[in-house]
């Protein structure tokens, strides 16, 4: 399958460390994407998509005050959000189990290892858009459908999810 052209969309990178937040803009830029606008933290960020069209952000889990998770539970729940559906990597600086349940848990779209190669970074965004998951809205979560698999099946048993429409 062909690359999907970038260089239209708009990205958002929310990061509060310069030498990384240089790095991913260096990386974007390398992808020929034009329009990348920069946030210190998870509130910055928000307040960008309220005041800007975003196609795409990437968010760190570990910035203060308010932190990716946040920021993306926010943009999955928030009232007024102009784009609940946005494609959102979050970055994660100690990866876990626990740090990367959290990060699908709070509606990240794909999530990321830092230090991220740009060759990483360009197949998540590649197979974000090429990919794109249904959006689920309940009471417990709202993001892209946490199965990956198209085709499965419902699991039968303990292990089937029952659906709160």
């Amino acid at each position: 399958m062909e690359d999907v052209d970038l260089s239209d969309l708009r990205f958002v990178i929310a990061e509060e460390n310069r030498y990384m937040l240089t790095v991913l803009r260096q990386q974007l830029k390398a992808f020929e994407i034009k329009e990348i606008t920069e946030a210190r933290d998870g509130d910055n960020a928000a307040q960008l998509l309220h005041a800007s069209e975003i196609d795409f952000a990437i968010v760190d889990s570990g910035m203060a005050p308010v932190d990716g998770l946040t920021f993306t539970r926010h943009v999955r729940t928030g009232k007024g959000i102009p784009n609940a559906e946005l494609p959102i990597i979050v970055l994660i600086a100690h990866p876990s189990v626990d740090a990367i349940a959290a990060a699908r848990d709070a509606g990240a779209t794909e999530v990321l290892c830092k230090p991220v190669s740009a060759q990483l970074l360009f197949d998540r965004i590649q197979y974000a858009i090429k990919n794109s998951r249904d959006f689920v809205r309940s009471e417990s979560f709202s993001g892209p459908d946490r199965r990956r698999r198209k085709d499965s099946q419902p699991a039968t048993g303990g292990e089937r999810r029952d659906n709160p429409a």
